[in-house]
Formats: C-alpha cells, sequence, structure tokens
C-alpha cells in the first residue's frame, strides 16, 4: 500500500497535461488534425497514439515548471538508497549487510537549499539500535526554516524511533511517521517549518513521554511509505516517490548586510544544521570566541580539539567549550583528519589554528584513528613550542563547565610526581548510584581516555611506544600494556568533567551508547574546588588508602548485593568488602558481580588501585579489595571473602538490564494482516511490542488483545 499528499496545485496540472500529452478521452484517442469529415477507416488509424502530435502548450509548460521547480525522486529498496534532484544524484547510500543490519538501514536526513539545490546537510541515524532517536531529534531541531527536507525510513528504522523523534518528524509535516511498522518504508519532501528555537538538550536525557501526535508546521510537497500486507521476514517493498517542490529564495536576514558577517553568511548558505549560528535572531558570532568568563590560570595550557567527518559533533563540542569558563584565556588547536571543508570553514569562522592530517589506514579501520591521535599529541606540542603541558579532547564529549579549571587545578601534580602519565576528565564509573563528590579525585591504573591532559616529556617519550600502523588493536587500549605505562599511574575525578554523547560510532554502538554512557553523570558546577590534591603523590595516596581500609567497617555479605543495600543503614562508613581476585582480571566474576548489583561500570574492571576498587554511595565510602591480588588484603578478610557462584553471576546480570534501559522508546511496531479494509487505510493494523516482552494488540483503538 502506498500513499502520497502534498503538491496539490501541480497535482491537477500535471493531470491537465497528462491528458493533453496522451490525449485519451473516453477510451478514445483525440488527434486535433483528424475532422469530423473523414472516413471511419481513418479516424480509427488516427486513434493509434504514436501518430499524435506533441501538444506545444502542455510542453512549454513543463519547461516553466523545470526553471521553477526542483523535482525530487527517491527510491529506496533492499539494495540502496538514492536521491535525485532532475536526474542528478545528490545523495546515496548502497546496503551492505554486515552479519547484524544492513548498512543503509536507519533514518537518513538531507537538506537542499531552497533556491540551487546543493547538499546542505546529509546525515544518517541508525535508529534500528537505541540512542540515535536522540540525535535524529537534535538534528531536526538544528534546521533552518525554509530549506528542502528530505526524510527517509529505510527498514528497520523504527525499532528504537523514540516519541521525541516522531513528533519532530510530525512538526515537519510527517503524517504516517508515528504509525510506521518495522520492516516498512517511509518518505517525506517537505520545506522545513519555521519555529520557536529551542536550546540544545544535553545528556543525561529524562525518558520522554510525548504521546499526542504534534501539531504540523512545515510544508509538505511528497509523502511515501510501504506497508507489509504479508507478514514474512525481510525487507518491505520498494518506496520511489517524485515531486516537484518550488524554488524559494532562502532566508533573509538583517546580518546578513554586515559586511563583517560576510564569511558567517556564506557559510549558513552553504551547510544546514547550525541554527545557532545561521538563525536571524541573536546567531553566535565569532565574539564568542573571547567571551567565556575569567578563570585563575596558574599556566597556558592549549586545547587540541581532534575530529575527523562529524562536523556536527565538532560543531556542538566547539560551541561547549567556547561557553566553558577560561576559554577566553586558553589557545585552541583544531587536528582534522583529512581536508574536510565544513570544518574547516566552521574552525575559521572564529578564528581557530588548524591543522590537517593526511589520513592513513583504510576506512573503517583502526589505523585512521590510531594514526590521527599519534599526529595530534605530537603536533599540538609542535604548533606551541613555548607549552609545557596540552589537552587532547575528541570530538563526541560534552564538556562540564569546570573543565578547564579542572585542568589547571591539577596541572601540577603532572610536575611535582612523575609516576603520574596524565589526568583524565573522565571516569567510567561516575554513575549516580557509585559517583557523588566533584570535588574529589582519584589515582588509578588507566590509559588517556575522553578528554586528557599531558605533558611534553610524555607526548615525546610514548611516540616510540604508540601502537605500529599496521596493528589492529586501539591506541588506548595499547598505552594501557605495562611497556607503554611504566608503572605509571592517572589521575581522574570520581564525578566526570566530560561525558561521552556519541552513538553508532567507530568504536561505540548505540546498545554500548545507552547501556553504558547515558546513565553516567557529569559535573554541572562551574565552581568546583578540588580537594585532597596533596594526598595524590603515590607515597601519600598509597598509605591514605591503606588507612582507610584499615579503619573501614567489614562487610559479611549473607545475600546476594543485588536485592538491596548493603551497607548498615545507620553507620557513615568507610566500608570494604574482600572478594576473590587472583589478578585484576577478575577471574571469578567477583568485581563484576559488585559493579552490576550497585550500578557502576560492567564491562571491564577498570580504575581499580593495586587490586581494590572505589565507591562513593551517597557519601559512604565501600572498598572492594581482591584477594589475594591486592597487597590491601588482610588474613581476617579471607574468611568473608565473596566469590560468586555461576547462578550470582547471571542473576547479577539479569538484575541491571532494566536499569539500563530503562530510558528505551516504550514499544516499537509490527504489522499484522488486518480484518478489515478501513483498518489497513488507517493503518491501525498493528502489533505493539514492549521492549519488556509484553505484545498488545491494536492498543490505540479500543480494542486491547494482550500476546502471550
Amino acid at each position: 500500500m502506498s500513499t502520497s499528499r502534498g503538491a496539490v496545485r501541480w497535482a491537477g496540472v500535471l493531470a491537465g497535461l497528462a491528458m493533453l500529452l496522451c490525449a485519451e478521452v473516453q477510451g478514445r484517442s483525440y488527434n486535433p488534425l483528424v475532422r469530423e469529415s473523414f472516413s471511419t477507416r481513418w479516424k480509427k488509424i488516427a486513434e493509434t497514439r504514436t501518430l499524435h502530435p506533441a501538444n506545444l502548450t502542455a510542453m512549454e509548460i513543463l519547461e516553466e515548471m523545470k526553471e521553477e521547480h526542483f523535482l525530487i525522486r527517491v527510491l529506496i529498496n533492499k539494495k540502496e538508497i538514492k536521491i535525485y534532484r532532475d536526474d542528478q544524484v545528490v545523495y546515496e547510500k548502497i546496503g551492505v549487510f554486515n552479519g547484524h543490519y544492513t548498512s543503509h538501514t536507519g533514518m537518513h536526513v538531507v537538506a537542499l537549499h531552497p533556491l540551487r539545490g546543493h547538499v546542505m546537510l546529509a546525515r544518517q541515524f541508525l535508529t534500528h539500535e537505541p540512542s540515535e532517536d536522540r540525535n535524529l531529534a537534535a538534528c531536526l531541531d538544528s534546521l533552518m526554516p525554509g530549506n528542502i527536507l528530505i526524510a527517509a525510513a529505510v527498514p528497520d528504522a523504527v525499532m528504537f524511533l523514540g516519541p521525541d523523534a516522531v513528533a519532530r518528524l510530525e512538526e515537519m509535516g510527517a503524517s504516517r511517521i508515528r504509525h510506521l511498522a518495522r520492516h516498512e518504508t517511509w518518505v517525506m519532501v517537505a520545506h522545513t517549518p519555521t519555529r520557536p528555537y529551542r536550546p540544545p538538550r544535553f545528556y543525561p536525557i529524562l525518558k520522554p513521554n510525548v504521546t499526542k501526535p504534534a501539531v504540523p508546521l512545515g510544508r509538505v510537497w511528497g509523502e511515501s511509505l510501504s506497508v507489509r500486507r504479508r507478514i514474512v521476514n525481510g525487507t518491505a517493498s520498494t518506496v520511489d516517490m517524485a515531486t516537484y517542490v518550488p524554488r524559494f529564495e532562502a532566508s533573509k536576514c538583517a546580518w546578513h548586510q554586515d559586511v563583517a558577517m560576510s564569511d558567517q553568511r556564506k557559510f549558513c548558505d552553504s551547510y544546514d544544521g547550525y541554527i545557532r549560528l545561521c538563525r536571524c535572531h541573536d546567531p553566535v558570532t565569532s565574539g564568542l570566541r573571547y567571551s567565556a568568563p575569567r578563570i585563575e590560570m596558574r599556566e597556558v595550557i592549549p586545547v587540541a580539539m581532534l575530529t575527523a567527518i562529524k562536523p556536527f559533533n565538532f560543531y556542538r563540542q566547539l560551541l561547549n567549550l567556547l561557553e566553558t569558563p577560561g576559554a577566553a584565556q586558553t589557545p585552541i588547536l583544531v587536528l582534522i583528519d583529512g581536508p574536510q571543508k565544513e570544518i574547516i570553514r566552521l574552525a575559521k569562522l572564529f578564528g581557530l589554528d588548524v591543522l590537517i592530517h593526511r589520513p592513513q589506514g583504510e576506512k573503517g579501520s583502526t589505523t585512521l584513528l590510531n594514526m590521527h591521535f599519534r599526529f595530534s599529541v605530537h603536533n599540538v606540542f609542535n604548533f606551541f613550542p613555548e607549552v609545557d603541558k596540552a589537552i587532547i579532547l575528541e570530538d563526541d564529549l560534552l564538556l562540564s563547565p569546570d573543565f578547564l579549571s579542572y585542568f589547571q587545578q591539577t596541572a601540577w601534580l603532572l610536575d611535582a610526581d612523575p609516576t603520574i602519565s596524565h589526568v583524565n576528565a573522565f571516569s567510567t564509573n561516575s554513575y549516580p548510584d557509585v559517583a557523588y563528590d566533584p570535588t574529589v579525585l582519584r589515582r588509578i591504573q588507566m590509559f588517556p581516555q575522553f578528554g586528557w591532559m599531558v605533558k611534553r616529556k610524555w607526548a615525546q617519550e610514548i611516540f616510540q611506544f604508540w601502537v605500529p600502523e599496521n596493528e589492529t588493536a586501539d591506541w588506548d587500549w595499547w598505552l594501557s600494556g605495562a611497556r607503554q605505562r611504566q608503572g605509571r599511574d592517572a589521575l581522574l575525578p570520581e564525578v566526570s568533567r566530560a561525558f561521552h554523547a556519541g552513538a553508532a560510532g567507530a568504536h561505540v554502538t548505540g546498545w554500548a551508547q545507552e547501556h553504558l554512557f547515558n546513565n553516567m553523570i557529569f559535573n554541572q558546577d562551574p565552581h568546583v574546588k578540588l580537594k585532597g590534591l596533596n594526598d595524590l603523590t603515590k607515597d601519600r595516596y598509597e598509605a591514605k588508602i591503606r588507612r582507610d581500609i584499615e579503619r573501614a567497617v567489614l562487610l559479611n555479605l549473607t545475600k546476594s548485593p543485588c536485592d538491596g543495600p548493603i551497607l548498615p543503614p545507620d553507620h557513615p562508613g568507610p566500608f570494604k568488602l574482600f572478594v576473590g581476585a587472583k589478578t585484576n582480571n577478575d577471574e571469578y566474576d567477583s568485581f563484576y558481580v559488585i559493579q552490576t548489583c550497585l550500578h557502576g561500570y560492567i564491562q571491564d574492571t577498570r580504575e581499580m588501585f593495586r587490586g581494590s576498587l572505589r565507591y562513593n554511595l551517597k557519601g559512604r565510602l565501600l572498598y572492594v579489595i581482591g584477594c589475594p591480588a591486592s597487597p590491601f588484603c588482610e588474613s581476617n578478610g579471607f574468611v568473608n571473602l565473596l566469590t560468586p557462584s555461576a547462578e550470582l553471576v547471571d542473576r547479577a546480570g539479569e538484575a541491571v538490564y532494566p536499569w539500563q534501559t530503562r530510558n528505551y522508546p516504550p514499544f516499537y511496531l509490527e504489522r499484522f494482516p488486518a480484518q478489515l479494509p478501513e483498518e489497513e487505510f488507517h493503518m491501525r493494523n498493528l502489533l505493539y511490542v514492549y521492549h519488556n516482552g509484553t505484545r498488545v494488540f491494536n492498543e490505540k483503538i479500543g480494542s486491547v488483545k494482550h500476546i502471550e
């Protein structure tokens, strides 16, 4: 089944043209050159369509339409998605099955210039995975009004197409996206609407609750979809839709007349997705570069912003960084993996210096990222020969308001203690149930990750130990090796100063983003003064941890740690728990069970210090010590040693899943055969499949039936 709407005026025109050109009236050919006086035999011969002359008036109208309109055609099938503008392919994605899904699966958003028709934005969102629907909603919020929008859903785009994303598409004019089911295909061509500006939303995202259809604001020129009548596995039918879209002048703003902002005007005329930069009222300007509040600066520490092929990530982080206190006093260097023109122009708008790396490695390989990091760590110190330290910043991060202050306060420790290799802004255990105090730092065995500061000496030394170009290992894991680490530790905050906000990237899938990162917290207080920094040098920190553990209250668990609070209710702590572990590799899954039940990081045992983990449970400290691996083990601790059974390990894994998935969209839709024609026409033959396993038939039309 296929439906379409829009371009009502031109639908009538085209129908008339078809009649004139094809010249079929009530089953008889109409040839204007055949007179009534001609014989019947001659008239019958004249009915042959190939003998009809073309209608010159119709041809002139069609030519006029071509000059005043774009012909937009969208073709979607199981092999590809193609978008044509006047017979020219302007966007194409080939579908290759990678063992899990076809590479063109998901929601595609393409914006064209309303007058010239060039591509201003082209993004694909893997909405068959969690988390990407939030990026889709943010993208739709970032579009300028008046541009041509092409949105297309390639199966299985609706698996995690959350209510917020559905509401944004409905604002653009989509009338059927709310009823699209799994394995079905949909496309819409519209002009983006003028609507109230929404400030950018930052993670963590609360569970959305958008239940009513949004009011359509956009002008739709065509909308088409294919639904499944036969419920079989596989991709839905092909969608092949074409529509005429009238050319419009692009939005005109008063500031476009300002000669000093001509570069910004040209940028906004070339690219979409930059509404804060391009809106008519109060746009962001180059003045943002030196507008951030000033902070106390102990030394000059430049920021190296690493980016590659995602200008939207870079733009989001750039505005975030420039608004962070201390940014006006901080040199910034942009290092791009390849000559990405859009990112270069964006950086130049704010007067930032740019270095371009000639990419090394095949597309999709770890070598690309490994070599770009090596290039960047080396060249930030070449570019700023007078500095001793630098901050390395990946582009898929959001920053705390005290991000730069945090590094300024900790920089002296890299000078004071050569056994500290770097300072991280990110903690993998920065979860609300196990991290509490933003003034506290910890010392652990950890590789550089998600915003980190190093000395020039470290950069020079590590160059010889960097992951070789022909290795498939990731650079960060490689640097965690004993030879590279050389017994040194890292410093990192209890509450992160950076938040990982990427999804469906080179190393982080939508599943990992949702399950591991979206539940994390990061500091929102710009005025945090770090405490206990003097105790972070090697000998003092080890002595402090030993004192804490010696005076801690020993826990003796008699039930699963997932069954409820494990700390005594009326004792301030600290507490200690001994678990079985031969090494930091957690051979018995002891650390895994504790981390899982406490809602910490479950992927592996990171952030350990001498075989122990430290948690802050709402202001009360808990030390989990692996024995005999840790030097902090006590002889009496082995009496209460927790070594989990296989059953307990399985129970812990099951218990954490509802917590990890609590922000999933409520359900996705499946189509089943319709019993009545009107049910099919209104697309109500739906099965609501909830992520908790519940399946509900026709929930929204009153005849609810639960299916086991």
